[in-house]
């Protein structure tokens, strides 16, 4: 056996503990890793490529050549790949795992379950500060893809908004954020029209990518026509292709998006759902390429805590009690009628997933893990790839949504198991590309170069 970080479930469980896990980088330079006789899993071709040996040196993989060819570097720690599978490491594009302390859970459980990055998708702008440069270096931590905190209306939704109060200070907060080194800007619900019209003209100016909602006094159409490089949640599309409903939703912007999916309006409209209106709209985000990053786990874990087997979930005992507190007292806050309604519409947004593609338009896996109820970190986004597949996606194109899909976002070109690459990659026991569900068997997690042999039960 060779020399590992052993991480897992009992590790993970003892970090929600108050134990800090830690797996350091090591400690000479030029560290060398083998894996041998693997299966790949080429995700760009959608092939298996058996019996293939990797070295990777430090990060970076350095050599990607048949079995029968290898030469094991004498300095080099040897992992047997016999009978293993191979796949890029998996990113999450939609989390927040940096607010009231939640990194400290989150992190080991995200790369325990073989998700090497992240999207941050916003947090308290000082947390996002203090985060991007202490974090890294002082525990297990995936990457991560920093969006800037949620650019809002003049009384955000989110406590940790920012406002953008009227034009000017919209453009000034582009300008601000992007000085901050932030990947992109992200957009929220109360922001007005001409105000996210300067947003994004500034966004395009500066060339720093607009993302986030669609504002709920616009539509898809015009996140397409500002240049919106991606939407959560899928954010108004449906609700754009029942008519009238972005009428009504315009007119009172008090709530939320997320809670449109329960009130029972739009429930009660879904019989109205318009094809040609939907499949114009789908054409046009397939032409622009605006990504969508569906959280569909997210919807299912707002909407179905009526089941007591989902709410049972064995994987509770990996979460904080505080946030398990509060988990249940959502649970009592919601009506029956409500998660009647929110199911409904839930269903209604996992076919339209998979219409959409089918007709093209661009897919990003992500879960919403922040403290969203009965989403976990990292094995989460195990489920959300099992709901692609559920949408009608085929395993290996799900499974791109959180490998190939995320790299072409971030605008890597080359491919991703090859030389020259990140070293984060994932060993599974069972071909992913013809049951999806094999990538929740890891066995093991390379994490910037360094091997995790991954035990327990994923």
């Amino acid at each position: 056996m060779p020399p590992t970080c052993r991480t897992g479930e009992f590790a993970a469980a003892l970090l929600v503990a108050g134990v800090t896990l830690g797996c350091g980088r090591s400690e000479r330079e030029g560290h060398a890793l083998a894996i041998t006789h693997v299966t790949v899993v080429d995700v760009e071709k959608g092939q298996l490529l058996p019996e293939i040996s990797l070295l990777m040196m430090d990060d970076t993989i350095a050599a990607v050549e048949s079995s029968a060819h290898f030469v094991v570097p004498p300095n080099a720690t040897v992992v047997d790949g016999r009978g293993r599978f191979l796949i890029p490491g998996l990113w999450d594009m939609h989390t927040h795992a940096h607010r009231r302390g939640r990194a400290t859970w989150h992190y080991p459980l995200y790369v325990t379950h073989g998700v090497t990055g992240i999207r941050d998708m916003g947090t308290d702008l000082d947390s996002a500060l203090y985060h991007r440069t202490a974090w890294r270096d002082t525990m297990l931590a995936p990457r991560v893809w920093w969006g800037s905190p949620p650019i809002d209306g003049a009384s955000p939704t989110l406590s940790f908004g920012i406002p953008a109060k009227n034009p000017e200070d919209a453009r000034e907060l582009a300008r601000s954020l992007q000085a901050q080194g932030f990947r992109f800007l992200k957009v929220y619900d109360r922001i007005d029209p001409a105000t996210y019209t300067a947003l994004s003209d500034e966004a395009r100016r500066l060339g720093i990518p607009l993302e986030g909602h669609v504002p709920l006094r616009l539509s898809p159409s015009a996140a397409i026509t500002a240049g919106q490089h991606t939407i959560e949640h899928l954010t108004l599309v449906l609700e754009s292709c029942i008519p009238g409903t972005l009428a009504w939703i315009a007119a009172d912007t008090t709530g939320d998006s997320m809670g449109l999916l329960s009130d029972g309006r739009l429930a009660n409209t879904l019989d109205r759902f318009d094809r040609q209106t939907a499949d114009e709209l789908f054409a046009r985000l397939a032409e622009a390429h605006v990504w969508q990053v569906p959280t569909l786990v997210q919807m299912r874990g707002a909407f179905f805590i009526g089941d007591s087997a989902f709410v049972n979930d064995p994987r509770l005992r990996l979460v904080p009690g505080t946030v398990r507190a509060e988990w249940e007292e959502y649970k009592q806050s919601m009506s029956p009628e409500k998660l009647e309604a929110g199911a409904r519409v839930f269903r209604r947004q996992l076919t339209m997933t998979g219409e959409m593609h089918r007709a093209g338009v661009p897919m990003l896996a992500g879960t919403d893990a922040s403290a969203e109820p009965w989403v976990f970190p990292g094995s989460s986004l195990h489920d959300e790839l099992a709901l692609f597949v559920e949408a009608g996606l085929s395993p290996i194109e799900a499974l791109r949504t959180a490998t190939l899909n995320p790299a072409r976002y971030r605008g890597e070109t080359r491919a991703l198991i090859a030389p020259g690459s990140v070293a984060d990659l994932v060993v599974l026991s069972g071909d992913p590309t013809h049951d999806i569900q094999q990538v929740r068997n890891i066995q093991g997690v390379i994490l910037r170069g360094r091997y995790m042999d991954v035990t327990g039960e994923q």
